[in-house]
């Protein structure tokens, strides 16, 4: 009897494990519970002066994670928080962010001052939401007479206006903006200024200080210069036309004409940045343009397409 008794024990143990098998296989076959898409990306981002980075955003484009950038020199920050959706132009998860100093300078509103770097951000159309912080740093030396620091605002190019952001956080401290923009594109800071006087414009003295006007007019080929005294490539540009207004007294004209002292000029021309120089022949005819800063021995072997031998 007590052989019986082990007998059907071992059996009860036996039938114990096999149900206990037969459970766990079929939890382990159950299909996994469906959710929220979870699939990851890379998104490239690239500051001025600095190596790329990434970040990582859903298949919907949602950021996983508070992300900030700030250029080597400090002049430039960049943050995002965590499920901001960053989309292109075609609703599709972003695959790199672009940020740039951009050398051509967009002619000024009349009635405001750009005293920072020009910020390209690109690609332009994509769709950010919330927006991103923006920080720009400016040269508080360039402040024009009388304007406040407080009075700075970030303005957005769009390619044919200045745009203000309407909403920022000037830190005098640190000499830098921070705004909210929810577009890529160009920024920078502006500070105002007083209204311009067009009826008596400003001559400068020197070789340069004809008037636009009078070069097209007296029958020599004229290479014109479209700018602002306080923007740094104009600035820079100054000493090589004067140095070839020397050179090419009696056979060139050589004018700097000041966008805000000859507004209609400016548009007539079509002077979309600063600087732009212009090159016309003997009888006034435009030849070529440039915009930016040019080198002087890259504008010498322009001169032969004026006549200039």
């Amino acid at each position: 009897m007590w052989s019986t008794l082990k007998k059907y024990r071992l059996l009860l143990i036996l039938s114990l494990v096999g149900l206990t098998l037969i459970v766990s296989c079929s939890a382990s076959t159950e299909p996994p519970a469906t959710g929220e898409k979870t699939a990851m990306q890379e998104v490239t981002v690239s500051m001025p002066g600095a190596i790329r980075s990434t970040i990582s955003i859903t298949d919907t484009g949602k950021l996983l994670k508070r992300a900030q950038f700030i250029s080597p020199d400090g002049n430039v920050g960049l943050s995002m928080d965590a499920g901001t959706v960053l989309l292109d132009e075609n609703k599709a998860p972003l695959q790199s962010i672009a940020v740039a100093v951009d050398p051509i300078i967009p002619v000024p509103p009349g009635n405001a001052e750009i005293i920072g770097i020009i910020l390209d951000i690109q690609p332009e159309g994509a769709n950010i939401n919330p927006a991103l912080k923006l920080t720009l740093s400016y040269d508080p030396s360039a402040l024009p007479q009388g304007v406040n620091e407080n009075d700075l605002w970030v303005y957005n190019f769009t390619g044919n206006s200045w745009e203000m952001v309407r909403n920022k956080n000037v830190d005098t401290g640190s000499n830098r903006v921070t705004t909210s923009i929810s577009r890529f594109g160009k920024y920078s800071v502006l500070a105002p200024t007083k209204p311009i006087e067009t009826s008596s414009p400003t001559v400068q003295p020197g070789l340069t200080s004809i008037t636009i006007t009078e070069a097209l007019k007296n029958g020599k080929p004229t290479l014109a210069e479209f700018g602002r005294g306080t923007c740094i490539p104009c600035k820079e540009m100054k000493p090589i036309l004067e140095s070839l207004a020397i050179e090419y007294q009696d056979r060139l004209n050589v004018p700097i004409v000041s966008i805000d002292d000859y507004r209609d000029l400016t548009n007539f021309y079509k002077i979309m940045a600063i600087p732009t120089q212009i090159g016309f022949d003997a009888t006034g005819k435009e030849i070529f343009r440039h915009v930016g800063f040019w080198p002087k021995e890259q504008i010498i072997p322009q001169l032969s397409k004026l006549g200039i031998k």
